[in-house]
């Protein structure tokens, strides 16, 4: 009896080992309605965190994840809500006012008479102009509160030069490049935009 004792008890761990295995070798699949919904409260978080970390100071909705949430594909309701978040970026309000004056002690000899413009070249002291600006707008953009290098901001005109702006520094103000983009196209009518660097940011996170 006692060899049959133990001849049971090593055949039940045998099966409860193989029917374990198999549980976890096949967990996904046999609790998927768990997964996906673990798989898709991860991706949101993710998203927010990542928007937080670039975009500080902007403010999405995700209401949009209560309305996909009966889509049958992950990566398709991934996309959507990221598609959504893209939309909400590029239609912000953004109506700046005119930047407080750089101290005298900041300028230039030739900086009045490189303000006014002359016809459609940039001034002269352009770059010096960027550098001043970056570092008074403390290197964020001033539309979506993106940190960014000098090499990846561009100066945007407030009141731009059809309208009689002047290349004063109070007129000027620090933009990312996929702002400019966006508030160029506004301003202009131009076609949709294709290619924006939070395309690719967010994109990113889709699995």
């Amino acid at each position: 009896m006692n060899f049959l004792g133990l001849d049971f008890i090593i055949s039940s761990l045998v099966w409860l080992t193989i029917v374990f295995t198999f549980i976890f070798t096949f967990r996904k699949k046999i609790f998927s309605f768990y997964y996906k919904s673990n798989d898709f409260e991860l991706f949101l978080e993710t998203l927010d965190k990542k928007l937080k970390e670039i975009y500080p100071k902007m403010n999405f909705n995700f209401s949009i994840a209560n309305k996909v949430e009966n889509e049958p594909n992950p990566q398709a309701k991934q996309y959507l809500i990221i598609d959504n978040i893209i939309n909400q970026y590029q239609t912000k309000e953004f109506n700046p006012a005119k930047k407080t004056t750089v101290p005298t002690n900041k300028l230039w000899a030739s900086y009045v008479l490189e303000s006014k413009p002359n016809k459609d070249k940039l001034p002269c002291d352009w770059l010096k102009r960027k550098a001043v600006i970056y570092e008074r707008d403390e290197k964020v953009c001033q539309r979506c509160s993106k940190n960014i290098s000098l090499n990846n901001s561009t100066i945007f005109m407030i009141n731009p030069l059809e309208n009689k702006g002047q290349y004063y520094l109070e007129n000027l103000i620090l933009l990312c490049l996929d702002c400019e983009k966006i508030e160029n196209q506004k301003r202009y009518d131009s076609k949709n935009i294709k290619y924006l660097d939070i395309k690719d940011e967010l994109y990113s996170l889709v699995k």
